[in-house]
């Protein structure tokens, strides 16, 4: 087939993969840049009718299931059918599949950096998609038998590569699949070894139940990078430890010494959150349960090899999927501690909100929830308490929120977690290791590095965030300001109206005093214009403080705009982990070369590891005395004060605008009741003994003495002297009122014509 070049408008791109029976070849047709997958049989005379079988089998199969993670076939175009006769010699059907760019997850799990397992986000995603075919295949009742990663493959989407949430995963190859259904059982063996179920290996007859075991193995693969059971040992060698395993344990290993360890855990050194880790512990242990009567299931099976039967109550329920569903959809949150340098995430609801979240944190941080910022890249705004956490969850984001204490952007001397691995070669640097101990070695040590990068992005972003979110809270606030100010200028020139009014009053009321004109009629001006005075002294003072405030807030904006960022991106261009990771990379990549009966030491890992520890020393240190980072924390002490001193005087400018339109409205009643009065009686009211216009009739209660009501006098008469006085007053003013009222009615009745002369009018 390797001279077989063009075919019709298609042109062979190259060799996609080749296993023990079958070839498949990527073509592209030349014109629509279209992609096909064609899988040829490259045997011939050599197969068996079980292999024809086989092979016939997987096309159909492949042709009936119409899944989106089941690899789809499509329709062969005619021209390779002679085409591709010299490289068919087999004469079996040719099967044609979509192409899937991303290559299979055994080459994702083969990088370095998936040396200690996958992202939380690219595991849930393989789960999903894998759980989902499997649950597929079960329930049109057909076993896969040949669970791996070499066949699952990656379709990426073009528009966005870099997406892992946007990564589809897709079952290829169903070779060994078989339809099993109540009245059968399988008896072939088939599949990779080490995924195979230990009864393929203790049993001549076993089901789909197969396919957990495969599925389990895989899911533990992912997120550690290695199998959970003896993984340098062949199925015959470590099937009889793992058949000793309890239900809880996961994971059976050697230690540094060589000894078989039992564990309920997935191993440490993994990077996913730690309660997604703890829900698929509880997962494992059903998909790893070594008797087939149990695995996947809710209860032992009544029936053998856990087949279905029509039969009501006569086998228990699989719950392998559902439960792996349920996992799925529960929301994690994850949030890095800026201060401790820790990852954190807790799993949350509808109902969870960032005051719960805080007390969480604080158990965890021992920072208290009143000392507690808490941000997210989305608005860059420090969360309220009654926000709901599920608004910022985002499922293919790794850290989603940010924790700062206000106190102390970062701890003092906080310690990196270094795995036991790496501590033992640390402690002792020329001890000799094995070859599965060095391995395991270079993996923890490559495991720690990109682990420490880990932590200084998310310290680098998340001091990004806090210093956008200076810029965005000091933006908001010279908004404020802006309104404020508006407020203010309004208030002063209502200031300015009022003074000038009074200062006119102050001149017509000095003038009537010194001319003994209507002086007891004044007597109410004098409070209206000392509250006045009162008002303008508050207005002073207040624009003087606000004049300040507006230059320390002038000042703390262009802190915040000017240098933050700048200086951060020069400190990140001088402290960065790319040489120490480039080190431990060549240092991991040379791991698995050289001697494998021989012990050695590891010089390599003890270099890159101490460099790894010297630099995150060394770049804490320094950013502790960053002039950027004493901006961060002087600017989130200041901003809060401003912010508050603001509010402060938003609300003095709104009650002493309150109170200008309270004197202005005093001040006209007042004017409006003096001149009523005067109108009323301009020639006898300047005598009065005192001023009606001091008073209002609310200023009175029925039944009380009107006295109770008056001014005290500045000269001290007796008691007795001054009710007189306040009597002989109110006599007066009876018989003035008295007088008023005749003078009144003779003034009416002299307005009146004494004779009628509308004769005078009438026509004759």
């Amino acid at each position: 087939m390797d001279d077989i070049v063009f075919i019709g408008d298609w042109i062979k791109d190259r060799v996609l993969g080749s296993g023990s029976f079958g070839i498949v070849v990527l073509w592209r047709h030349k014109d629509s840049d279209e992609k096909l997958a064609v899988k040829t049989c490259k045997w011939a005379d050599e197969l068996t009718a079980k292999h024809r079988e086989r092979w016939t089998k997987e096309v159909e199969m492949l042709q009936s299931c119409n899944n989106p993670n089941i690899v789809g076939t499509r329709e062969l175009p005619p021209e390779f059918v002679s085409g591709l006769a010299r490289a068919n010699p087999s004469r079996l059907p040719i099967l044609c599949m979509e192409y899937c760019s991303g290559g299979d997850l055994r080459q994702v799990l083969n990088k370095p950096d998936s040396c200690c397992g996958l992202k939380e986000v690219q595991v849930r995603k393989i789960l999903s998609d894998v759980g989902n075919a499997m649950q597929f295949l079960h329930h049109n009742k057909i076993t896969h038998r040949d669970l791996k990663p070499e066949n699952i493959v990656l379709q990426v989407p073009i528009d966005d590569p870099q997406n892992q949430a946007k990564v589809t995963y897709k079952l290829i190859d169903l070779g060994y699949a078989k339809e099993i259904d109540s009245n059968s059982v399988c008896a072939s063996f088939v599949g990779t070894l080490q995924y195979l179920a230990p009864e393929l290996l203790y049993s001549k007859t076993y089901s789909n139940s197969v396919d957990f075991w495969s599925l389990g193995l895989l899911a533990f693969e992912i997120i550690c990078g290695t199998r959970p059971f003896l993984p340098f040992m062949a199925p015959v060698q470590w099937m009889p430890h793992v058949k000793k395993k309890a239900h809880e344990n996961i994971c059976v290993y050697e230690t540094f010494h060589g000894d078989i360890e039992y564990s309920n855990e997935i191993f440490p050194e993994n990077r996913i959150s730690k309660p997604f880790k703890k829900f698929m512990e509880e997962w494992l242990q059903v998909a790893l349960e070594w008797d087939p009567k149990l695995r996947g299931r809710d209860a032992p099976s009544k029936v053998t090899f856990n087949i279905p039967t029509e039969e009501k109550g006569m086998a228990s329920k699989v719950v392998i999927f559902n439960l792996l569903q349920n996992i799925l959809s529960r929301k994690i949150i994850q949030v890095f501690s800026i201060t401790t340098l820790t990852h954190l995430a807790y799993e949350i609801n509808e109902s969870t909100t960032i005051s719960m979240l805080k007390m969480w944190m604080h158990n965890d941080t021992n920072i208290l929830p009143q000392d507690q910022i808490v941000l997210s890249k989305l608005n860059y705004v420090d969360i309220g308490d009654d926000e709901p956490v599920v608004k910022y969850w985002n499922e293919i984001s790794g850290d989603m929120l940010y924790l700062y204490n206000k106190k102390q952007i970062l701890e003092e001397n906080v310690a990196p977690l270094v795995p036991k691995a790496v501590q033992r070669c640390l402690e002792h640097h020329k001890a000799l290791y094995n070859f599965k101990n060095c391995l395991n070695l270079y993996k923890n040590g490559l495991y720690f590095v990109m682990n420490q990068m880990d932590i200084y992005d998310s310290l680098v972003n998340g001091l990004f965030v806090i210093a956008e979110s200076l810029k965005n809270r000091s933006s908001q606030l010279l908004l404020k300001h802006n309104t404020v100010d508006k407020a203010s200028g309004k208030l002063l020139a209502k200031e300015e109206l009022m003074t000038s009014m009074i200062e006119t009053g102050k001149k017509h009321v000095k003038h009537l005093r010194e001319n003994n004109v209507g002086i007891n009629l004044l007597g109410g001006f004098d409070e209206i214009f000392k509250e006045t005075a009162d008002t303008a002294e508050k207005i002073e003072k207040l624009q003087t403080a606000w004049s300040q405030l507006s230059r320390r807030l002038q000042s703390s904006a262009r802190r915040c705009t000017e240098g933050i960022s700048n200086d951060l991106n020069n400190f990140i261009a001088r402290n960065n982990y790319q040489n120490v990771f480039i080190n431990a990379l060549k240092a991991y990549k040379k791991s698995y070369n050289g001697n494998r009966e021989r012990e050695r030491q590891c010089p390599e890992i003890v270099k890159f590891c101490y460099d790894c520890l010297k630099l995150r020393n060394k770049i804490l240190h320094e950013l502790h005395h960053q002039q950027f980072l004493y901006k961060i924390k002087d600017l989130n002490i200041e901003i809060p004060k401003i912010a508050d001193a603001v509010t402060n005087a938003a609300d003095n400018v709104e009650k002493l605008t309150n109170n200008l339109v309270t004197i202005s409205t005093k001040l006209t009643n007042c004017i409006w009741s003096t001149i009523s009065l005067v109108v009323t009686d301009p020639q006898n009211v300047a005598e009065l003994p005192y001023s009606v216009v001091s008073f209002e009739k609310k200023d009175f209660k029925i039944g009380e003495s009107v006295s109770n009501h008056c001014f005290k006098v500045a000269n001290k008469m007796e008691d007795d002297s001054l009710k007189s006085l306040i009597t002989e007053s109110l006599k007066l003013r009876h018989s003035h009122i008295n007088l008023c009222e005749k003078l009144t009615s003779q003034q009416k009745s002299l307005k009146k014509n004494m004779y009628d002369f509308s004769f005078l009018n009438e026509k004759s």
